[in-house]
C-alpha cells in the first residue's frame, strides 16, 4: 500500500466518523397529521399509535406544530386521551404557547412556523400498543392557522420521569 492510498483511507475514515458524530439521534417514533384547509375541527381528533417493547427506557414526548399567523390566539389548548395496552384510559389538558406575549411567533420559519414543545419525560408502565388522541380545546368549532400537528418520542436519559403516557 502506498502513502497516497493510506492518506485516502485516513481521510475517508475521518469523514465517516465526523458524519456519524454530527447526525441527529433518530426519534423512536415521529408522525405528523396534516389538517385540511389549515384548520383543526374540534370534532376530529388526531390519533397516533405506537408499540412500546422496553419499559425500562425513558422517553421525551414532544408536540410538534406547523402553523401560520392565521392562528388567532397566543396559545392553544389540547385535550389528550391516552389508551394503554390494558385498555385503561388517561386524560390530560395541555397548554402550548405558540406566540410570545408581544405577538411574535415562536418556532422557526417564515410563513409557516415549526415549533417543538416538550410535553413530558415519561416511562411507559407496560409493554404493548399505545394510542394517543389529541383534540383542540379552544372552544371554537374550527381553529384556523394550524397546518399540521405531530408527536415525537425520543429516547433519553433517566432524569425525573413521569409514569403517565
Amino acid at each position: 500500500m502506498g502513502i497516497r492510498h493510506l492518506t485516502c483511507i485516513t481521510v475517508l475514515a475521518c469523514l465517516c466518523c465526523l458524519s456519524v458524530s454530527c447526525t441527529k439521534s433518530k426519534d423512536y417514533y415521529e408522525e405528523y397529521r396534516q389538517l385540511p384547509g389549515e384548520s383543526w375541527d374540534m370534532d376530529k381528533p388526531l390519533t397516533f399509535a405506537f408499540d412500546i417493547t422496553d419499559t425500562a427506557i425513558p422517553y421525551r414526548l414532544n408536540l410538534n406544530f406547523r402553523y401560520t399567523d392565521a392562528f388567532p390566539w397566543q396559545d392553544i389548548f389540547l385535550f389528550l386521551q391516552s389508551t394503554l395496552p390494558d385498555g385503561s384510559l388517561s386524560r390530560d389538558t395541555l397548554h402550548c404557547p405558540l406566540f410570545e406575549p408581544d405577538g411574535r411567533p415562536m418556532g422557526n420559519g417564515h410563513r409557516v412556523k415549526e415549533l417543538e414543545v416538550a410535553y413530558s419525560l415519561l416511562r411507559f408502565p407496560m409493554p404493548g400498543h399505545y394510542t394517543l388522541h389529541f383534540s383542540q380545546g379552544m372552544r371554537a368549532k374550527k381553529v384556523n392557522g394550524i397546518i399540521s400537528f405531530g408527536i415525537s418520542l425520543k429516547k433519553t436519559g433517566s432524569e425525573n420521569i413521569s409514569s403517565k403516557p
